[in-house]
């Protein structure tokens, strides 16, 4: 029957019918075949360039990692590295200050904890102390205490003249030291053993003062 339809078709309609099905037979190729690879391809485009992100942020990711480890690299003489007693910690602290003045030829008095602050990561025990130099001796001490890898830090300061001595100066100092662990997560308390009377002392964040 559809070759009996194809020999009554004239010259022209055969080519019209001839173009007419290479169309559809494009139109059927594109539909079956060429879009849905176009659509595919697309796809993986789109995957190609979000992995290309995550990668590029991967990248940054890691720049930075190497920066914190560099920079925890450098800081690492700072953490606490056991926990000891607090007299212990205490007692070191103040022989530090006495070697420091001794070697700055400064001359100490009074000097005494003046209690503890507790903070988020870190605890701070803080000394006050008088003493007596030549106002030079005085700033290098200073600035030996500002300096020192104890993480020593001078909090308050008086410097006044020597009513018996022109030549030296008085200084009222209130030094502190701060211990600090690796962890930023970790309680403080737990980076030295605290003794009992500490314990019940107030709250993290306020200082606690000695008993008179």
């Amino acid at each position: 029957m559809f070759n009996k339809f194809i020999s009554g078709l004239s010259v022209i309609e055969k080519k019209i019918l001839s173009v007419a099905a290479v169309f559809v037979m494009l139109a059927l190729f594109d539909r079956l075949l060429i879009g849905p690879s176009l659509s595919r391809l697309n796809d993986i485009n789109e995957k190609i360039v979000k992995e290309e992100a995550v990668i590029k942020q991967n990248m940054r990711f890691l720049t930075y990692r190497d920066r914190i480890v560099k920079e925890a690299s450098t800081f690492k003489d700072y953490y606490a590295k056991d926990v000891r007693a607090e007299e212990e910690v205490i007692g070191e602290f103040l022989k530090k200050i006495e070697l420091m003045a001794t070697q700055s030829q400064v001359e100490l008095s009074k000097i005494s904890p003046a209690g503890q602050d507790y903070q988020k990561n870190y605890i701070k025990y803080l000394v006050t102390l008088d003493c007596t130099g030549k106002l030079e001796d005085i700033t290098y001490f200073i600035y030996a205490v500002n300096n020192s890898k104890d993480l020593l830090k001078i909090e308050k300061m008086n410097v006044l003249s020597n009513a018996r001595d022109a030549e030296k100066v008085q200084a009222a100092l209130t030094i502190s030291r701060m211990i600090i662990g690796a962890d930023p997560s970790a309680d403080p308390k737990s980076l030295v053993k605290i003794t009992q009377d500490s314990l019940a002392a107030p709250e993290a964040s306020t200082v606690v003062q000695p008993k008179k």
